[in-house]
């Protein structure tokens, strides 16, 4: 008589569990483990209730992860506008102190205000 593998694990580990049911507190555990995987399965309210309530954090965190993305998007168009005018001021700063012709010549402050672009806030 032939026997395969896979009808021999399973003959093994029925007869394992035979054994270990042997023990009183193993008995027990597995009476209170089989009666809570029971009530847990038959609830199907509990059982919708904690899905929706995983969908919606699931929602939320995928709204604040857009959320989060957009603002770093607008951040980022405001630094690529920004970034050229602090490149000129830093520009014109350097010209403004080595300039070999006017070096004994008044320097003219002028305010770096003039080179940021117009936002929403000043337009209107």
């Amino acid at each position: 008589m032939k026997m395969s593998i896979s009808k021999g694990l399973f003959i093994g580990s029925l007869i394992g569990t035979a054994i270990s049911l042997l023990d009183k507190q193993t008995r027990k555990n597995a009476v209170t483990n089989l009666q809570h995987v029971k009530d847990t399965v038959t609830d199907f309210e509990q059982m919708t209730t904690s899905l929706n309530l995983t969908a919606d954090k699931w929602k939320k965190s995928a709204m604040k992860i857009s959320e989060d993305a957009a603002f770093i998007k607008r951040q980022l168009e405001e630094l690529k506008g920004i970034t050229p005018v602090v490149a000129t001021i830093i520009h014109d700063t350097k010209e403004a102190f080595f300039n070999g012709n006017n070096r004994n010549q008044e320097k003219k402050l002028v305010s770096s205000i003039q080179y940021l672009p117009e936002t929403e806030a000043k337009a209107r």
